[in-house]
């Protein structure tokens, strides 16, 4: 499913060559791709990309989903992405088993997915374009070897269960409602990707093998390739490897596209769950002249954006009626033609009929004035603007950026043009569209006689929804009235000529200078106390990253955490009048990072931008808290507090909080204190927080006698007072266990957790990283690969520079019969963790191939000098960073893994399925 994001020109902006084709003619594929068709019918799209010397990433994409099964094929699709792993074409092992013996780890060099209309396969070798017979043969024997036995299918089988019941919960559920009214009267709903339960069961061998028969056919397929290799080459190992199929046609298609009628359709979506609150109006049509990169077609799909975005627009600036929180529209992509346009009002409360009304109103008035002379001329600036700016782009495409858009273009009608020529071809349309064009547009998507109507309504709330024939009467009313024109600008929008920021006030000090030479730092320290650690180069792309952070976490003793979080939140974005305007125009809006010990504040500019940076700053720590954001907030809090009940999800969390730390430190926010909240004390929360000295983090190359007076100006005169005694929260020793049986689906989801006291080193520090993921493969191995018991696991690992500890987290979800039974081989596989003298050469080549990067690389060197200061109060690590790979020696890496997950210390939380929902299973 593609969206159409209003405002977007990126999709719009994809390219051509330097000479255009004839007038109507479609825009040619990009001269950098190598594209063309194999005498067997496959297509196959070629990019050669150096940059990453001897790098490869291999594509095989079929064009076949889950929505091409046939009605007794449900979640078949899905299988066969399973199944084909187990090819032999003739080999003594399976290719899943050829890969690993390779090196290869599945996840990272290896995977597949399957959604509703394609199916593919990713390579990425490890040693790239050495490998690439290897993988090309791979490819080969999944796609037409069909040689998977009975007894594949029923050692893969628990597996795509275990896939099915780890994807269970409440965003599964609701999305297979928005499914089912979105696309009702298709295919759709009935072929969910996965499948279901029953259908992974009951599916038979010979379903797999007749489906794979019908749609992965050479003609149905395309090979991608980008890498460091001649397109000549590697268009000759490709015939080697795929040269000899044979095959014939695929079935017509017709099913992909929505089948329309002339009814409204009226849906509830709710789930005991989701606090979704929101009325949809969906427009369904067939819309096939837009798609394609004629001339023609890139007019109308113009008209589309533009249409799309000045509608988006109209609904943002319309005052908003009591019980009405945001008004938007959405417009999705489906098969080859068809096309859902989402018109929706997010609702407060449970106010959905006055959302309705509003949301009708509101279409209703678009219906009788359309857009505006100013909405079309905002538009086509808008287009201009950025057809300009491509053009003025010449930075080429990225290796990430070439695997995306031919992955992008693997429909059997996708392509990838060059920007540039797509870019003049709509310049030259734009001229000839105008506002009836729009407004014909607009016309056509209001006048859809195939409507759906979706109410989502939080938890287990009571909202009535209409009927359908109370909705067509309420349309029909709206629709009698004769309404005012949309409003032409938001009223309660400030402007950001009504904020000048203050010039810096009397000058502090500077009292102290330490300069490490080795490193490019230096320290300055400030009369109010603060401290500059300033690193003498540039950040990403040139730009300058300052963080400010302190010691006014949001865990004090004497205050409730959710408050002092809120008094952050606001700080950062009040102000005078017009100031967060100011900081959007500046480029200098904050971010916030509160954590239980630390507050951080971070911002990023261009050179030349420090002034506005540190005056955005300066405006957080002194602004009073904007009262109209206290009120919208507090109301916010207040209307999800109240229609929040103790749900699955928050009863968890606080489980798990009591079994790692003894207490659960967190509590939410009830009704009564938030009815007594007022500014005053959010204000003084602030006060406290922002008066913590500060340890300001600069990464800019820009000469001292520039960055002095500004920070003589805007820093050093902030007034300070005593650092906040933030308490820190550690999992208390010993071995615990909680059960939880209140889960709503049939699964057993385990989270454990373990530490172990350890001294933060750097050295230290990349050893748990390297076993961690280690672990993650042994884990997987046996859990997944051996037992067939778990899909999705997760083990993380680090060795925390605050809390001194290796900290390790592992979660799994699995058949509750089999919990115990996993969490033991979890545990043996854990506790038995080996390293080896092949896995440590290998791991430490690619660790020093990957340190080179990162020593180049700015964000890694910014976030390494913040360890290094908190760690040891100077820039150390940035010149002992190269001696890493030092680190990995046999005998520091055996004793670490033994260390990783201490069963002294570990804690584990099951939460079990509630026995309503054990009776629903069987």
């Amino acid at each position: 499913m593609k969206k159409l994001l209003a405002g977007l020109l990126g999709p719009l902006l994809l390219g051509a060559c330097a000479s255009l084709p004839e007038p109507d003619a479609p825009l040619p594929w990009d001269p950098q791709v190598t594209q063309g068709t194999l005498a067997t019918g496959m297509q196959y799209r070629l990019v050669r990309e150096s940059a990453q010397p001897g790098r490869l990433d291999l594509r095989m994409t079929v064009n076949a989903g889950s929505v091409d099964e046939a009605d007794d094929q449900v979640g078949v699709a899905h299988l066969v992405e399973h199944l084909v792993f187990h090819s032999r074409a003739g080999h003594a092992e399976n290719a899943r088993a050829r890969m690993v013996g390779l090196g290869w780890v599945q996840g990272r060099h290896f995977n597949a997915m399957t959604n509703y209309e394609r199916t593919q396969y990713m390579l990425s070798p490890p040693s790239g374009m050495r490998q690439a017979p290897q993988a090309l043969q791979v490819l080969a024997d999944m796609a037409f070897a069909r040689d998977y036995s009975a007894a594949d299918l029923e050692r893969e089988r628990p597996i795509v269960i275990e896939e099915w019941r780890g994807g269970l919960g409440v965003a599964q559920r609701m999305n297979e409602q928005r499914t089912a009214s979105q696309r009702v009267g298709s295919r759709y709903p009935a072929h969910r990707t996965i499948g279901s339960e029953a259908a992974i069961r009951e599916a038979s061998l010979a379903n797999l093998q007749a489906f794979q028969a019908t749609w992965y056919q050479p003609s149905n397929m395309v090979i991608s390739a980008v890498g460091d290799f001649e397109p000549g080459a590697m268009l000759a190992q490709i015939e080697t490897a795929f040269g000899k199929a044979r095959g014939g046609a695929v079935p017509p298609r017709g099913h992909r596209d929505l089948p329309l009628d002339d009814q409204l359709k009226v849906f509830r979506l709710q789930d005991p769950q989701s606090g979704s609150s929101q009325v949809s109006l969906l427009l369904r049509l067939h819309e096939p002249e837009s798609r394609g990169t004629s001339r023609a077609a890139m007019r109308e799909r113009l008209i589309d954006r533009m249409a799309l975005a000045a509608l988006v627009d109209n609904l943002r600036r319309q005052p908003r009626q009591a019980g009405v929180r945001s008004l938007t529209a959405q417009k999705t992509l489906i098969g080859s033609q068809s096309t859902v346009l989402g018109i929706a009002a997010g609702v407060d409360g449970l106010q959905h009929e006055q959302a309705l009304r509003q949301l009708l109103t509101e279409i209703e008035r678009l219906r009788q004035h359309g857009f505006s002379e100013q909405d079309f001329e905002h538009q086509r600036a808008h287009i201009s603007a950025l057809g300009d700016k491509t053009l003025a782009n010449h930075t080429p495409r990225t290796f990430e950026q070439w695997v995306e858009q031919l992955t992008n273009a693997t429909a059997p009608e996708g392509r990838v043009v060059e920007r540039h020529a797509a870019a003049r071809r709509y310049l030259q349309v734009l001229p000839g569209i105008d506002l009836d064009d729009l407004n014909g547009r607009l016309k056509l998507w209001l006048g859809s006689a195939d409507r759906v109507l979706q109410f989502s309504v939080p938890r287990q709330s009571e909202v009535e929804v209409p009927t359908v024939a109370a909705a067509e009467a309420l349309q029909a009313q709206v629709a009698s009235q004769a309404l005012p024109a949309p409003a032409q600008q938001r009223t309660d929008a400030p402007t950001v000529a009504t904020y000048k920021p203050d010039a810096p006030g009397p000058a502090g000090q500077i009292v102290g200078r330490q300069a490490f030479a080795a490193e490019h730092v230096e320290h300055w320290t400030l009369g109010n106390g603060d401290k500059l650690v300033w690193l003498r180069r540039n950040g990403p792309d040139g730009n300058w990253l300052l963080q400010a952070e302190s010691s006014a976490g949001y865990r004090l003793a004497d205050a409730p955490a959710w408050r002092l979080q809120m008094a952050a939140q606001l700080a950062v974005r009040s102000g005078p009048d017009g100031a967060q305007a100011w900081r959007q125009a500046q480029r200098a809006t904050l971010g916030l990072e509160h954590q239980p010990q630390r507050l951080q504040l971070n911002l990023s500019g261009a050179p030349g931008q420090l002034p506005a940076l540190l005056q955005s700053y300066r405006l957080s720590q002194l602004a009073g808290i904007d009262p109209t954001l206290f009120d919208e907030a507090r109301n916010d809090l207040l209307q999800r507090v109240r229609s929040s009940p103790l749900d699955v999800r928050s009863r968890q969390e606080s489980a798990q909080r009591v079994l790692k730390y003894g207490a659960d430190h967190w509590q939410s926010p009830d009704p009564l204190a938030l009815q007594q909240l007022d500014r005053e004390q959010l204000q003084a929360d602030w006060q406290r927080l922002a008066s913590a000295p500060v340890t300001y983090y600069l990464m800019a190359d820009v000469p001292a006698e520039q960055l002095e007076p500004l920070v003589r100006g805007y820093l050093a005169n902030l007034p300070r007072g005593a650092a906040a005694n933030a308490q820190s929260a550690l999992q208390q020793p010993g071995q615990r266990r909680t059960d939880l049986a209140i889960a709503l689906e049939p699964r057993a989801v385990l989270q454990a957790s373990s530490y172990l006291p350890q001294a933060w080193q750097p050295q230290a520090a990349i050893r748990v990283a390297l076993l961690r993921d280690l672990a993650n493969q042994r884990l997987k191995q046996q859990l997944r690969g051996e037992a067939s018991g778990v899909y999705r696991l997760s083990f993380d690992a680090q060795l925390d520079p605050d809390s001194q500890r290796i900290e390790s987290t592992l979660s799994f979800t699995c058949d509750p019969a089999r919990v115990d039974e996993l969490w033991a081989l979890a545990q043996k596989t854990l506790a038995g963790l080996s390293v080896d003298e092949q896995w440590l050469k290998t791991t430490r080549h690619e660790l020093q191939r990957q340190e080179a990067k990162r020593r180049e690389d700015p964000q890694t060197q910014f976030k390494r000098l913040i360890l290094s200061e908190r760690h040891w109060q100077d820039p150390r690590y940035l010149s002992e960073q190269a001696r890493l790979p030092e680190a990995l020696t046999l005998p520091a890496m055996q004793q670490m893994a033994r260390q990783l997950f201490p069963a002294a210390n570990q804690v584990q939380l099951r939460l079990l399925p509630s026995p309503a929902a054990l009776e629903q299973d069987l």
